[in-house]
């Protein structure tokens, strides 16, 4: 069992904060041998044994300021999931190498929508952006390449078939860098030979912790203090801004009923010829919302409405049993989901804002690359102080740019905030917890990946494959 222990440990250091990528295929591996032969009973204990030191090490961050209670019901949670590769028994049949990855790509997909909407956090494409394989990502996604990832690692077990594994993985990165050649010319070809100048406030908080927005007001005018000094600094004299974007829960008093923010944020606009995005939680009748809300110059307001909220911490599912767990779930005040995406356009950048955790569904992700022209996603991480969620975070957000083939423009309220390019390279990036003003002018093109085009496809693919695997010709 300690191989097991280890090979968990090892897929989550495939992730930051360590982020070897290649340790992701040598886990796999290895956890797959240990399946190899088991019985019922071996398989259910190894399975259990693995997820656990995987995401235990992996989610630690979900621990920060609230106690290990809640990090350690995640991580049982997210285990459970593993048990379903103990159903079968595994041995070096080349369907079995199939059966296995299509499996794990299918166990991954139900950790992305259940329960209470999923939780897909650790998927193994997410840490394979460096990988030779991570050029399928903009073709088949993060499934498809955790898919290539598992069914490398556990065809590799197979010690007569290593050589032909490895020649597998060379040609199978040969096509893709040769995919990625051709994907180059295209999205050149759609490039809209356009540029918008952006600029990232991270206004930070005074202290990263769950009261941070105890004192709503203090963010918020930290956040303009950030804005003006941008304004008055020579940078934006010499290129000023088309857009300037505020993180997530930026004013968490809202911003149209509250006079004082209101007046602030027009006063804003007065000095500012651009659009202003703002993070900002909004008070309805029915309860409060996560809202993204675009100032535009021509004093028009426009707003997207987090959709895809947070369980336990937007909303509590169970509370009757959550507050018996934790006192902490009598303070949280359940948020109301929105019912539509928003495109939002400025100047000649048009994109769907993604709030938080949105990043992490597909569905969510690959809906925002259709509509847009660069993507945007604002994320408030204070509640996780000097952990490795932000970390993990920005590398998930890396890989959206990547599998969309378009920049990105993420920011945070304590970090981590930045540009990245549409091969999910970081080409600017705030220092954590600085209160900071981060300017790039970014490319536009209206690609479509095909990932983006065909969302369903590897999912339909990998169940395909997952039910070929049980097909037996008949003899004689």
């Amino acid at each position: 069992m300690f191989r097991v222990v280890i090979a968990g440990v090892l897929l989550a250091a495939s992730f930051p904060p360590i982020n070897f990528w290649f340790l992701a295929p040598i886990s796999i591996a290895l956890f797959y041998s240990q399946l190899m032969g088991a019985i019922f009973k071996l398989r259910l204990q190894i399975c259990a044994l693995y997820g656990l030191f995987f995401f235990a090490p992996l989610l630690h961050w979900s621990s920060t300021f609230v106690g290990a209670l809640p990090w350690l019901i995640l991580v049982v949670g997210e285990t459970l999931f593993f048990l379903g590769l103990a159903i079968f028994s595994w041995d070096s049949k080349i369907t079995h190498y199939f059966r296995f990855a299509a499996l794990w790509v299918l166990l991954e997909f139900a950790r992305e929508k259940l329960p209470f909407g999923g939780f897909g956090w650790g998927r193994v494409g997410f840490s394979q952006l460096p990988s030779p394989l991570s050029f399928y990502l903009p073709i088949f996604g993060v499934t498809g390449l955790t898919f290539l990832t598992v069914i490398f690692a556990a065809v590799f077990t197979k010690k007569e078939l290593r050589v032909k594994s490895f020649i597998f993985l060379v040609a199978t990165a040969m096509i893709g860098f040769g995919t990625e050649y051709l994907m180059d010319h295209k999205v050149a070809q759609k490039s809209e030979n356009s540029k918008l100048n952006i600029t990232l406030i991270q206004g930070g908080v005074a202290q990263a912790n769950l009261d941070f927005n105890n004192i709503p007001m203090e963010v918020f005018k930290r956040h303009l203090a950030t804005t003006n000094k941008y304004l008055a600094s020579k940078s934006y004299a010499i290129n000023p801004a088309d857009l300037i974007i505020w993180p997530e829960n930026a004013s968490d008093l809202d911003p149209i009923t509250t006079p004082e923010i209101a007046r602030d944020i027009t006063a804003l606009g007065r000095e500012f010829t651009g659009d202003i995005l703002i993070g900002a939680v909004l008070n309805g009748e029915d309860g409060p919302k996560n809202a993204a809300i675009l100032y535009k110059d021509n004093g028009n307001i426009e707003q997207y409405i987090k959709r895809d909220l947070a369980p336990f911490g937007e909303y509590i599912p169970l509370r009757t049993i959550a507050e018996r767990i934790s006192p902490l779930a009598k303070e949280i005040t359940d948020f109301i989901p929105g019912s539509n995406s928003a495109v939002f356009s400025t100047e000649n950048g048009v994109f769907t804002p993604l709030i938080c955790f949105e990043l992490l569904d597909d569905a969510f992700a690959t809906k925002t690359n259709l509509k847009s022209n660069f993507l945007v996603s604002i994320t408030n991480n204070a509640t996780f102080g000097k952990s490795s969620e932000a970390a993990q975070q920005f590398l998930i957000a890396r890989v959206r740019a990547y599998e969309s083939r378009k920049e990105a423009a993420i920011v945070s309220t304590t970090g981590y905030t930045g540009f990245i390019d549409s091969k999910g390279r970081v080409m600017v990036q705030a220092a954590q917890f600085d209160q900071s003003a981060t300017s790039r002018e970014i490319s536009l093109n209206n690609y479509q990946t095909p990932i983006s085009k065909n969302r369903n496809f590897p999912e339909l693919l990998v169940t395909a494959i997952f039910l070929l695997t049980f097909y037996r010709r008949k003899r004689g």
